[in-house]
């Protein structure tokens, strides 16, 4: 077999895998449909804040004022030491269902948001449980009536999308489309009865299903993973719910600087290698088989060679993104950048081995 043989051969492969990805899995994000919450039942959002002032400023009443009957905010102040306590205090006598959990600092960093979340947790009312962070916000005032519409017919988790906001520069396109790429693939695969992880800005789980397995026991000895990894120990085909409409995302602040976004990303990374088998499998051929079709691409335009074919099959693929992604992208506020997204894709393949690398003291 010659090698021009062997490049048209794994790009053939790479691009009926990616097309199979798409078809099966990503597509079921763009065609689906929540039902209407009729009824209302009581919901504990809980919000973990340190040092987080100022965005609770900008952020924390559009959590409060969400059009719903009965539900409370909890805000754990983990050993903030700026003025948030202050002014919780005073929005907590503007708003009675205003619930603030203190930890004092005790000059360890030993628990992180485990430890607030836990507090949270057990500070809650609510049997309904819905997370968010502090440099959130929701979209709008029925986000919680969304997100508590994931708990009809007996689901237990309820995954949730969340995007960046819009600003200007080549890093907030690439967090933002990262984000979107993300979300579909997990909403996707969570539709097609393989849910593997959810993102903590916007998430719900019952707290039944969250005492069953002891909280984050099993993996409390990582920073990370408070929400994927639990995600990736409690769900299954039957209990868990999407919500993803224009009115159930959450937005959040985007990092500024290179070195910050990666520091995340890195951070990140850390609970891929702890996801069960099935789902590492599913991951690793998406990816492989995106950087096989580049580098094959790229490989035969360097030989001059099947040009034609290749330009087919771009195409084509090229075509079923933007028919397929335009919804969830439109949803996610991000539909300005789908023109762009073969660029995007390869910034990010040749990101991840950056990513990859171990940071032990990467922090957010």
């Amino acid at each position: 077999m010659t090698l021009t043989e062997i490049l048209i051969y794994l790009l053939t492969s790479s691009f009926v895998i990616q097309i199979i990805y798409i078809i099966i899995f990503h597509s079921r994000v763009t065609f689906h449909k929540n039902q209407t919450l009729n009824q209302s039942f009581g919901v504990s959002i809980i919000i973990c804040s340190r040092n987080e002032e100022e965005n609770l400023k900008l952020f924390l009443s559009k959590v409060l004022n969400q059009k719903y009957e009965n539900f409370e905010v909890i805000v754990v102040n983990d050993r903030s030491w700026d003025n948030s306590n202050d002014f919780l205090k005073s929005k907590q006598k503007e708003y009675n269902n205003l619930k603030i959990v203190n930890i004092p600092d005790n000059g360890s960093d030993h628990f992180g948001k485990k430890l607030a979340l836990t507090l949270g947790i057990k500070a809650s009312k609510h049997e309904y449980l819905l997370f968010t962070d502090a440099d959130c916000y929701p979209i709008n005032d029925l986000w919680l009536k969304e997100m508590s519409s994931g708990f009809l017919e007996k689901k237990e988790l309820v995954l949730g999308a969340s995007s960046y906001i819009k600003e200007k520069g080549v890093l907030n396109k690439l967090i933002r489309f990262d984000t979107a790429q993300i979300a579909i693939n997990y909403l996707g695969l969570a539709k097609s009865k393989l849910p593997y992880m959810g993102v903590g800005r916007n998430l719900a789980y019952c707290k039944n299903i969250y005492e069953k397995v002891s909280g984050f026991k099993s993996h409390y000895h990582i920073a990370s993973g408070d929400d994927d990894l639990f995600i990736n120990q409690v769900s299954n085909k039957k209990n868990t719910e999407i919500i993803f409409n224009e009115n159930s995302i959450t937005l959040s602040k985007p990092k500024k600087t290179w070195r910050t976004w990666i520091r995340q990303k890195r951070r990140h990374h850390t609970t891929n290698s702890k996801y069960k088998i099935k789902h590492k499998i599913l991951l690793i051929i998406s990816y492989t088989s995106l950087l096989l079709y580049y580098l094959s691409i790229f490989s035969l335009i360097i030989r001059c060679e099947y040009l034609s074919y290749i330009s087919i099959l771009f195409m084509v693929r090229s075509i079923l993104i933007l028919v397929i992604y335009y919804k969830p992208f439109k949803i996610l506020l991000c539909k300005d950048l789908l023109w762009a997204i073969p660029i995007y894709e390869i910034i990010l393949l040749f990101c991840q081995p950056i990513f990859q690398l171990n940071l032990n003291n990467s922090k957010k």
